[in-house]
């Protein structure tokens, strides 16, 4: 696995911590030029590094879904209707048991001399891999953005030309389609409503606000 080897754990200040090994260089979100080539080369890179992620074998019990399930039951941003559509439609999606960084984008890759290591998998979880794409491609076409954010980033045009590299890389590797992006998106909203704040949560309940009404209508 793309990882920073393992080192044990360290008892700091009452608080345990994981020791990683050091990993030079920098991400691939300040890797990246402003230009057609560099996009398309790291957004490809960025969909082989997850579909070789999705594919390595493990035998850990599924949790994805019934993660997704306590966060949203958790939630004070959401009715209890509107829970048990969200409920509904994500137990209608296919089970899956591939493990799922949860939280992949190119602040999370570091290119080191050695090649790309994948870092930051505080979040991991095992489950349908389409489940992961779906919420790599919401992040990337969120507002919410790092401080001092790299030119590419900021532009939206060049953040959605990635954006488009990167899903047709994994559908075409994957042997699929991307209508998957939809039947995910609405389960992967209702997780990031309560990690955002201010103007940035908002632009999530607005999003899931707009899913939520096409089903009610439907």
């Amino acid at each position: 696995m793309r990882a920073p080897k393992y080192s044990g754990l360290v008892d700091y200040e009452g608080k345990l911590g994981i020791i990683y090994e050091k990993i030079d260089g920098p991400t691939m979100l300040w890797h990246i030029e402003p230009t057609k080539q560099s996009l398309s080369y790291n957004a490809k890179l960025m969909a082989n590094l997850q579909y070789e992620l999705h594919n390595i074998e493990n035998k850990i019990h599924p949790n994805l879904k019934s993660e997704i399930t306590d966060k949203v039951h958790a939630s004070q941003e959401m009715s209890i209707q509107e829970k048990e559509i969200i409920k509904a439609e994500l137990n209608s999606l296919p089970d899956g048991n591939s493990i799922c960084h949860y939280d992949f984008h190119p602040d999370n890759i570091i290119i080191s001399p050695n090649g790309p290591i994948i870092i930051d998998w505080l979040n991991l979880l095992v489950g349908n891999q389409e489940a992961d794409v779906t919420r790599t491609a919401m992040m990337i076409q969120s507002h919410s953005l790092p401080p001092n954010a790299p030119s590419w980033l900021t532009d939206r045009e060049l953040r959605e030309d990635f954006n488009k590299e990167y899903l047709r890389e994994y559908v075409k590797l994957n042997n699929m389609n991307d209508e998957f992006i939809e039947r995910w998106m609405l389960p992967t909203l209702a997780v990031r409503i309560d990690e955002m704040q201010g103007e940035y949560r908002q632009e999530i309940k607005d999003k899931l606000k707009i899913r939520l009404s096409k089903i009610e209508i439907s």
